[in-house]
């Protein structure tokens, strides 16, 4: 993995509950270097403990939201001209060990786009999240063109060019639909690897009635404008 030039970005918005222990992790695997971490406007010491672990840090100001926050990275990842990056959740819901897992699918498929599928192994996912995750697949899947059996997995690896051809409109958790479905659209190859998803400790962000309502707005928007 030494020899990859990727990034590994990292949305965080108050996440000082678990991001030392998620530095930890890909400390180990000597990772810590290719981190760089969304600050979405944080009040809490998630901003001390990346100064201090020497990570690079991008901020807003303000707390505006998830895909706000991948923006930074995604305008980052742009200008530095990297071939692809890693998109990871701060809550430690995300596995590191199945980086070299994606990095093989990487080299062996012609895929643009990489996502870590969880419906695989959902024992620890509770039913409520298969219920939803299985429906808003199989819409988004419709949308994209192609099979995606874990769209609201934010697990992913994705080339920087796939994200150079894309106008994002949203800012919210939206938005990781949202690049589904253009990139699918764009013709890009999305394929899926299975992993684990760790949710013991994990706080969701998710507000039900408003990211429901945003998801809607987004299938109605996908399908009455193409493209």
């Amino acid at each position: 993995m030494e020899n990859k030039d990727f990034r590994i970005l990292i949305p965080a918005y108050n996440s000082e509950r678990y991001i030392e222990d998620l530095f930890n992790r890909l400390d180990r695997m000597d990772l810590l270097d290719k981190v760089v971490v969304l600050n979405d406007g944080s009040t809490d010491d998630t901003l001390r403990i990346c100064t201090e672990r020497k990570v690079t840090v991008l901020s807003n100001k303000k707390n505006k939201g998830k895909g706000a926050a991948l923006k930074l990275g995604f305008r980052y990842m742009e200008k530095s001209g990297t071939e692809f990056f890693f998109t990871i959740d701060s809550d430690l819901q995300h596995d590191v060990r199945f980086i070299p897992d994606f990095l093989n699918k990487y080299e062996n498929s012609k895929a643009d786009i990489i996502i870590g599928n969880r419906l695989g192994d959902t024992k620890t996912m509770p039913a409520e999240r298969i219920f939803s995750n299985k429906t808003t697949s199989f819409i988004i899947s419709l949308l994209a063109k192609q099979k995606i059996p874990d769209s609201q997995s934010g697990y992913r690896l994705i080339k920087t060019q796939v994200i150079k051809d894309l106008v994002l409109n949203s800012d919210k958790f939206d938005m990781e639909s949202e690049i589904l479905i253009k990139a699918g659209r764009n013709g890009a190859i999305i394929e899926s690897i299975p992993i684990s998803a760790l949710y013991e400790g994990a706080h969701s962000s998710i507000s039900i009635i408003r990211d429901t309502y945003r998801f809607i707005r987004l299938i109605i928007r996908s399908i009455l404008v193409k493209g």
